[in-house]
């Protein structure tokens, strides 16, 4: 086990599930794919106060991690997002990284 809690000897039957889900849905399979968050538990990344904003530069993927801000008060400029990192919060899935779409 490392220090970041990633094991998949101890995840057996939670990656045997992932895996019947992506054997089920083929063409979803395609465009998705099961991440570890040791990267980020290593650098003390909270997602409940904390959101990543993924670009790409070259040919790397650059993910900056930012404190959430608080629900503006005055309307905002809308952008769109493509959520690229969810996680699962009690119940729903939430969105922790995203890119921003091109125009």
């Amino acid at each position: 086990m490392t220090a970041a809690g990633y094991d998949t000897r101890t995840d057996t039957a939670f990656f045997a599930d992932i895996a019947e889900v992506f054997r089920n849905h083929p063409e979803a399979a395609e465009r998705y794919a099961l991440a570890s968050l040791a990267l980020q538990r290593e650098l003390g990344v909270d997602f409940a106060r904390q959101h990543g904003l993924s670009r790409i530069e070259d040919e790397r993927i650059i993910t900056e991690f930012r404190e959430r801000m608080p629900e503006p008060t005055e309307p905002a400029v809308l952008r769109a997002r493509i959520c690229v990192l969810y996680r699962l919060v009690g119940q729903d899935l939430e969105c922790v990284d995203w890119v921003d779409a091109k125009e």
